[in-house]
């Protein structure tokens, strides 16, 4: 494993059998200390977190052609497990992707 400053200050905090660091990570996470990339420290929030939101937001990127299609069988499925749609936004039409460039070769 990659022996970053978060990974190592992790291992320094929580002596947890792990295969990758993810999974420190996670632990960590799951015992509120979350990672402060600008201190480069683990820090944990000690303040009560307030109660879930019953709202769930769902973004679905896809091909225009497919993104109807992939949205109705994501609704059918939360429908079928007791959700609902309270608002549904029109699709986003994504910029094509920029050409790729030619890279010049160096002549010698």
């Amino acid at each position: 494993m990659k022996q970053t400053q978060k990974y190592c200050r992790a291992c320094q905090l929580l002596t947890f059998p792990h295969k990758t660091q993810e999974e420190i990570y996670r632990e960590l996470n799951r015992l509120g200390w979350y990672w402060n990339s600008q201190k480069k420290e683990w820090l944990r929030d000690n303040t009560p977190a307030n109660q879930a939101t019953q709202l769930i937001r769902v973004r679905v990127w896809a091909a225009t052609d497919k993104v109807e299609q992939a949205a109705e069988l994501f609704l059918e499925n939360a429908e079928a497990n007791g959700l609902r749609l309270i608002e549904k936004s029109p699709p986003y039409i994504n910029r094509p992707p920029q050409p790729k460039r030619q890279q010049s070769v160096p002549c010698f």
